[in-house]
């Protein structure tokens, strides 16, 4: 057996394992209507867009830029900054998206 069968076979195995935890997992209906995951999605959203996001993007932002001037280079410290941003505006951004009528 090569490495491109081998490799492809556990994909498979990955998609099908997938499938059944989603088909053993169905009875959960996780609609924005129920209440199941309420409680969790306030935690993640509120740590997201409350000072523990928000120290975490400006770490993140921090860590770029110095990589980027101690390496001297511009690409690490843009991406830093980058991430920073959307750090501090992908919570909002993710849940307008999703609250939204489109969807």
């Amino acid at each position: 057996m090569n490495k491109k069968t081998l490799m492809n076979a556990l994909v498979i195995e990955q998609v099908l394992m997938a499938i059944g935890l989603m088909l053993a997992f169905g009875t959960a209906q996780a609609a924005t209507s129920g209440v199941e995951f309420q409680g969790l999605y306030t935690f993640v959203y509120g740590a997201a867009t409350g000072y523990l996001g928000r120290s975490i993007a400006i770490v993140g932002g921090l860590i770029g830029m110095g990589y980027g001037a101690a390496s001297g280079k511009a690409l690490p410290a843009i991406i830093g900054i980058i991430l920073a941003i959307f750090g501090a505006l992908g919570p909002t951004i993710v849940d307008s998206i999703f609250n939204s009528a489109l969807i």
